[in-house]
């Protein structure tokens, strides 16, 4: 097995070179609106995010005659939220050949390990870009049509803007029971006719299953669709607590300036809070940006945390920044307002030892009947909003 020497350097090389750059890109790199949110560890207690929600208007204000009775005390009403952080990981595998390799010095192994770093932030970016997006289920397609005519099983999704080669996924029936005990890995991807093919035949998978990222199935975080669209947000009924909800703006039509102010003035009208971020789909951004050429404006810039770069829309006090991400749904537009928002977290990533969180054990492990040895970087965390009615969405936008 690898030398001493060996597991010990490349250790050093994960937690000391590796550890601070996956950190900062993970929290600021992998989604503008996830970099502009603050992270909170303080409201989490053992493995719960316990979040106050404040509503209403406080009672005690009024008016009156100089001798009449004051103003009756009343305090803003107060709903605890309460549900468990969301797991995340991200697992790598190194060869004994490449441990081996790093016996020389750190900066040798770095070296070596460089690319396959690379790769592991990229994808995990990607994954959490998608689930900032998302409403928490985990689920990347549903399956329309099935074909095992030939060697291997070839699906056709409703979209397959999730999905790529190399991925692991799982199926469930539409009654969400799993199909398979372990990981489908897709093989090839046919992007204009939304198909995948899977490495192995099964023909027990039907149309209307859907797909999910493997072992994710209502696992991911609580991403903007489940805020604005979720029936129980935060362990709360939203049926019957109405003041829960986000604010929907059906556009049906051509991007306006008229209609992002009218979810603007919303937010602030109900609920005292101020844009200053709008996210949208690609096409979504090109739309404002013909609508500003169709009105001869110039389109500014201005730089958001983390380095991001956004569009500006003057709409109120100070400029708003305006991002795109591939993950936001066709012909959409989110307002929010980000000091309503935090990314709750245990703690911040960080590689999982054999001796538990500061226990000082190994980073790298072996893999049984391998020659090789795996490291997993993991998060324990989700998103929360204090005040979604603070937050609208244009959705219907026609696209450019």
């Amino acid at each position: 097995m690898a030398g001493i020497l060996g597991i010990t350097a490349a250790s050093e090389a994960l937690k000391s070179y590796f550890l601070p750059s996956l950190r900062y890109q993970l929290n600021t790199g992998a989604s503008a609106v996830l970099a502009q949110l603050e992270r909170d560890s303080e409201s989490v207690v053992g493995k719960d995010i316990i979040m106050a929600l404040r509503y209403g208007r406080v009672g005690g204000v009024g008016s009156g005659s100089d001798v009449g009775d004051l103003p009756e005390a009343n305090s803003r009403k107060t709903k605890q939220a309460k549900w468990e952080t969301k797991n995340i990981f991200a697992r790598i595998k190194l060869s004994e050949k490449t441990i081996l390799a790093s016996r020389s010095s750190l900066g040798a192994f770095a070296n070596m390990m460089k690319t396959e770093l690379q790769d592991a932030e990229e994808d995990a970016k990607d994954n959490l870009s998608r689930q900032v997006f998302g409403d928490g289920s985990g689920i990347i397609g549903t399956v329309t049509a099935v074909d095992n005519t030939g060697t291997y099983t070839v699906l056709t999704l409703d979209t397959a803007d999730y999905v790529a080669e190399g991925m692991l996924i799982d199926v469930y029936s539409s009654a969400a029971a799993k199909r398979n005990s372990t990981a489908y890995e897709i093989t090839a991807v046919d992007e204009d006719n939304k198909r995948i093919t899977l490495s192995v035949k099964d023909t027990t998978i039907v149309a209307t299953d859907f797909i999910t990222v493997q072992n994710s199935y209502q696992q991911e975080l609580t991403g903007l669709k489940a805020v604005f669209n979720a029936t129980t947000l935060y362990g709360i009924d939203r049926t019957t607590n109405k003041w829960l909800n986000a604010k929907t703006i059906n556009v049906n039509g051509e991007l306006s300036e008229t209609v992002i102010q009218q979810g603007i003035d919303y937010a602030d009208k109900k609920a005292g809070s101020k844009t200053n971020l709008l996210a949208c789909s690609y096409g979504v951004r090109r739309a404002f940006q013909y609508l500003m050429q169709s009105q001869k404006r110039q389109v500014n810039s201005l730089e958001l945390r983390g380095g991001w770069t956004a569009l500006e829309y003057a709409g109120g006090a100070k400029p708003i920044g305006l991002t795109a991400d591939k993950y936001c749904p066709a012909g959409t537009m989110y307002g929010l307002d980000t000091n309503d928002w935090r990314m709750y977290e245990l703690a911040d990533w960080n590689w999982m030892t054999d001796g538990g969180p500061g226990g000082g054990g190994a980073i790298l492990r072996p893999i049984a009947n391998k020659a090789a040895y795996e490291a997993v970087l993991t998060k324990y965390c989700d998103i929360g909003c204090q005040k979604p009615r603070g937050q609208f969405v244009l959705t219907n936008i026609t696209e450019h």
